[in-house]
């Protein structure tokens, strides 16, 4: 049987595997209370462009090996981190918030910054894109960042659109409701576990093309498959250390257009209250991703970003 530590190999061919396994390096970061796992890809260069990437509430750092690889073949050292109790990462997910994934995004592109001398940037997939954001706005050290999904967590209308019941959001006032019953219930009861599946169509989380990755998803001892109710409560009332409109990092928003887990048009709404130097992309794939052209097409516009970005600075 596989372990956590080796499961992720069933996703990709063999030489993927071998590639990944000459490069990468794993180290542990300490952050709230726990080492965060994290593989890195390095490059010769002291001073490369330096990539983190974080995974979303279904994945983990493992899953983005081919990522890893193609942006560490356009020169950058490449940082894969598990979030708290996610992953290779330690931490009890009865413990898990919200602002513990933050805080680990902070101290993971802290400890970069003192390990690496080339420019940093950061992104995310999915919930990942929402959490690099409040990670730069909480005083991680980057110089710019890059959402592949943009949400807020500081309204409940995002954390609902990004579960099973997206459909509330069109009731005026309903979301807003939600989030104080929930808030309410997480006083009382804050480590009751839910079953995470239940809450999120995952069945929808990559593009319906990538046949066969949900199935051996199911099966992947890593990924988290319970949450506490304070988990979900936090992530309908975890306000912004930085509101959009008051961004002044460079951003690239990339808006998977076909995604069937959540609306586009959440990105979208978020992408134009955004403020500062920021750029849109839309890729015509869903929530996310495993092909290589797909992979291809992401990695260029991040390296035409990053450039264009490290000019400026």
């Amino acid at each position: 049987m596989s372990t956590k530590g080796s499961y992720w190999k069933q996703y990709f061919d063999q030489q993927t595997v071998a590639r990944a396994e000459e490069i990468r390096r794993s180290e542990a970061v300490q952050s709230t209370g726990v080492d965060l796992h994290v593989d890195l890809f390095i490059q010769p260069e002291p001073d490369a462009p330096v990539f983190i990437f974080n995974h979303g509430g279904g994945g983990y750092s493992r899953l983005f090996t081919p990522l890893a690889l193609a942006l560490y073949d356009r020169g950058y050292t490449v940082l894969l981190p598990d979030q708290y109790a996610q992953g290779l990462s330690g931490g009890d997910w009865r413990e898990l918030t919200f602002g513990k994934c933050v805080q680990n995004l902070v101290d993971a592109a802290r400890w970069a910054r003192e390990r690496f001398a080339g420019p940093l940037f950061m992104g995310g997939g999915s919930l990942g894109g929402g959490l690099t954001y409040y990670a730069a706005a909480a005083g991680a050290p980057v110089d710019g960042i890059v959402c592949h999904n943009l949400y807020r967590f500081d309204r409940a209308g995002d954390a609902l659109a990004l579960s099973r019941f997206a459909g509330l959001t069109a009731v005026p006032g309903l979301p807003a409701l939600l989030g104080g019953v929930t808030a309410a219930l997480a006083r009382l009861l804050p480590r009751l576990p839910l079953p995470y599946g239940l809450l999120a169509r995952f069945e929808r989380m990559v593009d319906p093309r990538d046949t066969g990755f949900y199935a051996r998803w199911q099966a992947d001892p890593a990924p988290l498959r319970r949450i506490p109710l304070q988990y979900m409560h936090s992530m309908m009332r975890t306000g912004m250390g930085r509101p959009l409109a008051a961004n002044e990092l460079p951003v690239l928003v990339i808006n998977p257009v076909q995604d069937e887990m959540v609306d586009p048009a959440v990105t979208r709404r978020n992408y134009d209250e955004l403020g500062g130097p920021k750029r849109y992309v839309e890729l015509p794939y869903g929530h996310w991703a495993m092909s290589a052209g797909f992979v291809a097409a992401w990695v260029a516009a991040v390296d035409e970003f990053v450039v264009t970005a490290s000019a400026v600075s």
